[in-house]
């Protein structure tokens, strides 16, 4: 079968570090690329494949696209989804999906009224690893869950002259880059919390938060940050074990303990290509949304990360322009 050819909007580094592994699948490639500095779409083409495009709507519209991965900056997500929705192509659009929940609930409307696929590239939720935790948590095989703890805490601003980890209009902060898995991870094991509070250590963006998640029975209590090297991890205890999972956005393990055994799930499977191979799947199959990571899903994290915002204090600048428009 042909491989599934891809539109790349965006050559950056999560462009680079999709595209090592989509390149080592069997199913899927880059035909079209694009990016605002050509030189740059030029380089990552020579290594990646693909044909470099002057416009992102030509190489939305070029000849064996059938996909389209938006990974600009996440305050242009919505931009160039909406153009790949205009030209009837199904896109996989990277997180953040968009500024808020208002602009998601938008996107995902416009989708629906042209019939196109759009689906959130939340990678974490398209591999084994996380889906055997969900697996494991819904068999009941912990008991009551008792209490729930994770981390994402990594020093990226000392590590990065990235402007987009500290500009708000580029949608900068801890939350929006690695807090958004915290609460996904939450959110796919338990649904929406009954309350939320989110205290932020604030500068003009957010740079470390800890967000408490009340379930019944139980907290979930997420520790976040751009600033320091902290842990990386998602912890799960019930009255009858546990289960641990390091690195959880990108595991390729994960533990459970019980009164009666231990038992490791291990993986090695490429997890970003995964995703890719899925979502041409149901592309290819004709569906309008990813049963992996719904519409539904992305809404309703989007609103939890809303609220943590408004908590928080951290309004973006084109919610202002929004509300004195």
């Amino acid at each position: 079968m042909k491989k599934f050819g891809w539109a790349y909007i965006g050559c950056g580094g999560i462009a680079r570090t999709t595209a090592e592994e989509l390149v080592q699948t069997e199913d899927n490639e880059i035909v079209a690329v694009w990016n605002r500095t050509q030189s740059k779409a030029e380089a990552f083409a020579e290594e990646f494949g693909g044909t470099v495009y002057d416009t992102p709507e030509e190489a939305i519209n070029a000849p064996d696209v059938e996909g389209v991965y938006v990974n600009v900056n996440g305050d242009l997500h919505a931009k160039y989804t909406r153009l790949s929705i205009a030209n009837g192509k199904p896109v996989l659009c990277e997180k953040p999906f968009a500024v808020n929940e208002e602009v998601t609930k938008e996107v995902f409307d416009y989708a629906a009224e042209k019939d196109v696929f759009v689906s959130e590239a939340m990678w974490t939720w398209h591999n084994e690893t996380a889906l055997k935790v969900k697996e494991w948590v819904k068999s009941g095989v912990l008991g009551d869950i008792q209490a729930v703890s994770s981390a994402f805490e990594v020093p990226l601003v000392s590590n990065s002259t990235n402007p987009r980890l500290t500009t708000p209009s580029m949608l900068g902060g801890a939350l929006m880059d690695l807090g958004v898995y915290n609460v996904r991870y939450c959110y796919e094991l338990f649904g929406l919390p009954e309350h939320i509070n989110c205290e932020a250590r604030m500068e003009e963006v957010d740079y470390s938060e800890t967000i408490t998640f009340d379930y019944p029975g139980f907290k979930a209590i997420n520790f976040v940050s751009m600033e320091k090297e902290g842990g990386h991890y998602f912890e799960i205890k019930g009255t009858k074990g546990s289960i641990y999972v390091p690195q959880f956005h990108m595991a390729k393990t994960a533990t459970l303990n019980t009164e009666d055994k231990e038992e490791t799930f291990e993986v090695e499977d490429l997890l970003y290509g995964k995703q890719f191979s899925n979502v041409a799947a149901e592309i290819r199959a004709g569906k309008k949304e990813s049963e992996k990571i719904s519409a539904k899903g992305t809404i309703e994290v989007m609103s939890l990360l809303d609220e943590c915002r408004r908590q928080m204090g951290l309004v973006y600048p084109q919610e202002k322009q929004n509300e004195e428009a």
